[in-house]
């Protein structure tokens, strides 16, 4: 009787054994015809209770400058509403002859520029001087995959000494950009803001003649370091056309003008600079100075 009873109630416990793991195993699987909601809960948190975050978004690429540090890689005129202020000093060899120009561009749109300077001698002081407004115009930008540029411009002007109106003179000034550091150029501005291949002359006291001449010029610019660019100017040939000479590189004469360009700070260039002629008569007599800066105010 006793083995009887035994082996019922271990029969018992199985069956209920069995029944509650049956029961366990139905509710930890999911509803087969449920709508996901388990599966697409949000993962928990994570143990030290911070919420988990999102991958940040990448940060927006800087503008590009305007009017970059590195001379070389800027526009041949001055972008859409900046104000360009100037001033250069100007000494021959011995500091007999010294001149001061201050001087004002700006740009009208982002292809037109004008501006203006005044230069008057400052030893010995006299105040009648040059005024000499310019205007430039780009008819060519980011050809040749971005390295060449090309600038219409012109000048003249009037000499309150002389009372004579200065030569008008037009050209083109054109720039191609061999590398990010090497440039060659033609008709550069130099430190008066203009300037052009054919030069006209309109004129002149009683008797003296109006020469037309076409002026070859050349450059070569070098991109130093990003804020040091340097740059020699010289001319191939002056052509005559009326009333006066011809004069050609190595034979007649020989121009040569070292400039450089220095960017202190973006909004501020400083300039320095040295000419001669090797071919002159006397080649001291030939060297002249010129120190100068150039200030913007603007949008760079």
């Amino acid at each position: 009787m006793i083995d009887r009873t035994t082996r019922l109630a271990l029969a018992c416990a199985t069956l209920l054994a069995t029944h509650a793991a049956t029961a366990r195993a139905e509710e930890a699987e999911p509803d087969a015809g449920g709508d996901g909601a388990a599966a697409d809960a949000p993962p928990e948190p994570p143990a030290d209770g911070t919420a988990a975050s999102e991958p940040a978004p990448p940060a927006p690429e800087a503008a590009a400058s305007r009017w970059p540090r590195a001379v070389i890689a800027r526009p041949l005129t001055l972008p859409k509403s900046l104000l360009q202020l100037g001033l250069d000093l100007a000494a021959n060899h011995d500091f007999s002859n010294d001149t001061i120009r201050p001087s004002v561009g700006y740009g009208i749109s982002d292809k037109l520029e004008a501006g203006v300077g005044y230069a008057y001698a400052i030893h010995p002081f006299e105040f009648k001087g040059n005024l000499d407004p310019y205007v430039g115009y780009a008819i060519v930008r980011g050809a040749v995959g971005g390295k060449l540029e090309i600038i219409a411009r012109g000048t003249t002007g009037y000499n309150a000494l002389s009372k004579t109106v200065n030569p008008l003179q037009l050209g083109v000034q054109v720039q191609y950009n061999v590398s990010s550091k090497l440039a060659i150029i033609s008709n550069s501005l130099g430190a008066t803001g203009g300037g052009g291949q054919l030069v006209i002359g309109v004129d002149a006291p009683e008797g003296v003649p109006k020469p037309i001449k076409l002026v070859l010029p050349v450059a070569v610019g070098y991109q130093a370091t990003p804020e040091l660019y340097l740059q020699l100017d010289t001319v191939l040939a002056s052509i005559k056309i009326k009333d006066s000479a011809n004069a050609f590189i190595g034979a007649d004469s020989t121009p040569l003008s070292l400039s450089g360009v220095y960017n202190a700070i973006p909004a501020l260039d400083v300039l320095a600079g040295l000419s001669c002629d090797p071919n002159a008569a006397s080649f001291g007599d030939s060297l002249a100075f010129s120190i100068g800066a150039r200030y913007y105010v603007g949008a760079l």
